[in-house]
């Protein structure tokens, strides 16, 4: 009975817990509410050897775990520049965790721009976010990103693919969109023109190596000419949609309204991202993580920050409304986890998708029209779960009766 009950109180607190308020906010000038409550969580877990533990479970576990937290706090600092000081002292020590023997090790020491794409152009966007924060203050760190963008700069232009390879005979384009919005940010902070043929000769090339399924950028493509390229995945959409409106609008409101069409889903009502196209089904790996019914948890999360970039906000709002649903966050001594922290790097995950915004474009990129979550979303939700709660019902009801009746046999 005991179990019958605590399963109908879960229940009946997780349909609750559906109609919380949004953890996200709408303009770009706001703090989320709880996100630095998050961050300290992140922060605690770090410290605590979280990256390590990450590492174990895939190739880039210590080296994103690091990556997400810099680029969190840079991008808080956006939002509120009274936090430049903690966001660049936070990002220094995440570029140094990206530039130790443990942050390099998985990556490839001879491929080009220097350890492979991957490990250079991730990097780069992380310094690139601290110089915005302070404006270009600091001529070190200036001087170190403008040396690591000529470095990819004449990568790219030597290359006979836009697509550079992150490990040996291996080329995801989502890993080179980052070490060019370093780029378009290097140029933005100093208000040189440095980078924009390079920019533009991968705009070009890259345009003529879309996925022909859907005429997206594509998830893998082989080299070394990149012509061969694979269909396109949520898992890496959600990468080169977050950079996308700083390097080109035009190009990124096209992608965006593409990908909507042919990505976005729901699951029981509630928003979620397909890992593969509609019409072509896929397994999951260790980019999307498992799948159900072909949805990406992981997509899905991220989801949160895209569609804010974009303005679907009630997309965003739904997604996040149903995250603090199942998430089954808890707040303690100012630390924010999820599930208690049980995954670190999901945890970073969806701080990092909380503070999601655009660094220099305003919304030229936004699409044609709003997608707009219907204000019923959340009644299949509530079925399934009546469905669920009611052997838990029909068997307190009966135990109710046959303690009931037992009394009045005693009697």
């Amino acid at each position: 009975m005991v179990v019958w009950g605590l399963l109908a109180l879960a229940v009946f607190y997780f349909n609750v817990r559906l109609y919380g308020t949004s953890p996200l906010v709408k303009e770009v000038d706001q703090v989320p509410p709880e996100l630095v409550a998050q961050l300290a969580a992140s922060r605690a877990a770090l410290d605590a050897g979280s990256a390590s533990q990450m590492q174990e479970h895939f190739p880039e576990g210590f080296y994103f775990s690091y990556l997400f937290h810099g680029l969190t706090w840079v991008e808080l600092a956006m939002r509120d520049p009274t936090y430049t000081d903690q966001a660049t002292d936070e990002a220094k020590l995440c570029l140094d965790k990206l530039n130790s023997a443990q942050g390099r090790r998985p990556f490839p020491v001879q491929l080009p721009p220097g350890h492979g794409m991957f490990y250079c152009a991730w990097k780069s966007s992380l310094r690139a976010g601290l110089v915005m924060v302070q404006q270009g203050s600091d001529v070190d760190q200036l001087a170190l990103l403008q040396n690591e963008c000529d470095a990819i700069a004449e990568a790219i232009e030597t290359s006979q693919t836009p697509f550079l390879a992150s490990y040996y005979g291996s080329a995801w384009p989502c890993d080179t969109v980052p070490a060019i919005h370093a780029m378009r940010v290097y140029d933005h902070v100093t208000g040189e023109n440095r980078y924009d043929e390079t920019i533009d000769h991968w705009l070009r090339e890259a345009s003529q190596r879309l996925d022909p399924e859907t005429s997206l950028l594509p998830h893998t493509a082989e080299l070394p000419s990149g012509q061969a390229v694979g269909v396109a995945r949520a898992t890496s959409q959600m990468i080169m949609l977050r950079l996308l409106p700083d390097i080109e609008p035009a190009f990124a409101k096209q992608q965006y309204e593409i990908f909507r069409e042919r990505f976005q889903t729901t699951l029981l009502g509630a928003p979620c991202l397909l890992e593969y196209p509609t019409g072509i089904s896929g397994s999951g790996d260790v980019d999307s993580g498992p799948l159900i019914f072909g949805r990406s948890l992981s997509a899905t999360v991220l989801m949160m920050g895209i569609a804010q970039i974009y303005g679907d906000h009630s997309v965003a709002d739904a997604i996040a409304v149903t995250g603090e649903a199942v998430g089954l966050p808890w707040t303690t001594h100012g630390q924010k986890q999820y599930a208690g922290g049980i995954l670190p790097i999901g945890d970073l995950m969806v701080t990092y998708a909380h503070v999601a915004r655009p660094w220099i474009a305003k919304q030229e990129h936004y699409p044609e029209s709003m997608h707009h979550v219907s204000a019923w979303w959340r009644w299949s939700i509530h079925a399934v779960s009546t469905i669920v709660l009611l052997p838990a019902v029909v068997y307190l009801v009966c135990w109710r009766m046959r303690s009931a009746k037992g009394t009045n046999v005693e009697e």
